[in-house]
């Protein structure tokens, strides 16, 4: 088996189990290799440190998999790993007694880099974006067969993206099972949903916002509600179905409107909804100019920042959407602003929040800070994968 070394300041108690090592950190690579191989990590006097899937042409050149030395890195252990994600979710966190969708593995944190799968009712959607773990896909499948026994399996990633960037092709679609005939039909809490599988955001939909759907639907009862970036319209239905009096929505994707609109009948709550294509910034400006408010803003727009050299411009973009937002409410109005970028922290993420209210000449209360739900855990030594920040913000004034 081929050896990296690290360098010695890999070897900080705070990083030794970061599952992600960079090129700079890695002193040589000994031995002879395949990318995509399990290989010895080990300190520069000889100490096993882990077991790692080895990548040299990916930024992420070792991914950690295992810590004890006596491990074998097989079909097995990556079966173990996948009914262990899938028990915390149906047992320990009970999620099938609330829904059929929800993250059954999330990557890093179950111990499966790269690898995100969702269940989408009796579908499963397999997202791969580590080559070592690609080497291994036909033993995680098994498993999910195994456990879910599902209509079909579809994988999902583009070669453009990070898939490419591993040197994978783009996923391969529907490996295992019969296709669905027509779009999934999923159930979050009592709300339903149209899910568009291969044509969809990410794996279909952003389960990661499930509880924060949740949670605004119970502030917005009786109230009127703007839901801005709607894609399929999660955040306003489950407020309706809650009792809002009233929802409006706009997002700038035609396919999106499309599926709110659906979604919204498919619940029957479409005569209390209106739904428009319009773009962010314009549509904001365009409602206050209209002396448009509502009692709560939601405002979930897609990733602004890509990479640390983005940060800056998201951070304007940010600053201005949550302005906007923030004039369309009166006192007492609750705002609940997102951002999935992990490259905007939290403190910054309220830094942006803070000055969105100095434009808009508003008192704001951040009541809440919140995240993605329990089925999207966090490896405490990889807190970038604690990407989704969510604050409820009451203007007080």
């Amino acid at each position: 088996m081929a050896t990296a070394i690290l360098l010695p300041g890999r070897l900080r108690e705070t990083l030794r189990r970061h599952p992600w090592v960079y090129p700079e950190s890695v002193k040589k690579l000994e031995g002879s290799y395949e990318n995509g191989d399990v290989i010895r990590v080990v300190a520069p006097d000889g100490r096993f440190v882990a077991h790692a899937f080895v990548n040299d042409r990916s930024r992420l050149m070792l991914r950690l998999l295992s810590f004890d030395e006596g491990e074998k890195i097989d079909a097995a252990f990556v079966r173990a790993r996948v009914r262990s994600a899938a028990q915390l979710r149906d047992e320990t966190l009970a999620l099938p007694a609330r829904t059929n969708a929800y993250r059954v593995v999330h990557s890093e944190a179950d111990g499966l880099p790269g690898l995100i799968v969702d269940r989408m009712n009796d579908c499963l959607v397999v997202s791969c974006t580590s080559l070592g773990m690609q080497k291994h896909i036909e033993a995680v499948l098994d498993e999910l067969e195994a456990i879910y026994r599902p209509r079909a399996i579809l994988e999902v990633g583009k070669a453009l993206g990070l898939r490419g960037k591993e040197g994978l092709p783009e996923g391969r679609g529907y490996v295992r099972g019969t296709p669905p005939s027509t779009e999934v039909q999923i159930d979050v809490d009592g709300v339903r949903s149209a899910v568009p599988l291969e044509v969809g955001q990410k794996t279909g939909l952003f389960l990661d916002q499930r509880e924060n759907v949740k949670r605004t639907a119970e502030l917005a009862r009786g109230k009127t509600l703007l839901d801005a970036c709607c894609y399929g319209g999660a955040f306003a239905i489950a407020a309706l179905e809650r009792g809002a009096k009233r929802a409006e929505l706009f997002d700038t994707s035609d396919r999106a409107c499309e599926l709110a609109r659906r979604n919204l009948e498919l619940n029957g709550v479409a005569e209390r909804a209106e739904v428009r294509r319009a773009d962010l910034y314009p549509e904001l400006r365009r409602l206050d100019e209209a002396g448009a408010k509502f009692d709560v803003v939601v405002l979930d727009p897609p990733k602004f920042a890509s990479t640390q050299r983005e940060v800056a411009k998201a951070r304007t973009g940010y600053v201005n959407a949550n302005a906007g937002a923030l004039r369309l409410l009166g006192p007492g109005g609750l705002l609940v602003t997102c951002s999935c970028s992990h490259h905007v922290g939290e403190p910054l993420f309220e830094e942006i929040v803070r000055e969105a209210a100095a434009r808009a000449a508003k008192d704001v209360q951040i009541l809440e800070r919140r995240g993605a739900g329990p089925d999207h855990p966090t490896d405490v030594f990889c807190p970038e994968g604690r990407y989704l920040k969510c604050f409820i913000a009451r203007v007080r004034s």
